[in-house]
Order: structure tokens, then C-alpha cells, then sequence
């Protein structure tokens, strides 16, 4: 099964390296494209800001798109109990 998410870019840039504190094995930081999810509530709307990590090939499709409404293909994850989108 393939979702599609589709939203407005606002940035997209790499993240840190992560370093393994037993190993000291560092991956290397992920793309990641941000989005701002405004979410209404009783108490009034807020912006929620969501991440979504891509493969480097992909980080050339959405350079120019920053700003604009896009659709990538993603699939989801559950982290601590929060769902999480990962792009393929």
C-alpha cells in the first residue's frame, strides 16, 4: 500500500550526523522536508510543524518547490506512539 501526502513545502534541508553512544558509529543526517499542519481547535488554531525524511536522489525534485502545494509518496511509522511519514 502506497499513501500520498500532500501539503505546502516550507524547507528542506539535511540533518545532523548521529553518533551511536556505545559504538561511536556515526550515520549519516537524512534529508528532510518540513511542512506546517494548522490544526483548529477549541481554544483557537495552531501550527504544528512535521518532518518527513527522503532518499538523497529525491532532495533535487522538491528544491524548486519550496512554497508550493506538492504530493510525494510516503509510508507511515509509529515512534512513541506518534505517527511519522517517511518519504520512499
Amino acid at each position: 500500500m502506497e499513501l500520498q501526502l500532500k501539503a505546502k513545502l516550507e524547507n528542506i534541508f539535511k540533518a545532523k550526523n548521529f553518533t551511536d553512544s556505545k559504538s561511536g558509529e556515526v550515520t549519516e543526517g537524512k534529508w528532510q522536508l518540513n511542512f506546517i499542519e494548522l490544526v483548529e481547535g477549541e481554544e483557537g488554531s495552531q501550527m504544528v510543524m512535521h518532518k518527513v525524511s527522503i532518499p538523497e536522489d529525491k532532495v533535487s525534485q522538491y528544491k524548486d518547490k519550496i512554497g508550493s502545494l506538492i504530493t510525494i509518496p510516503v509510508k507511515a511509522f509509529v515512534n512513541k506512539g506518534k505517527l511519522g511519514f517517511y518519504g520512499i
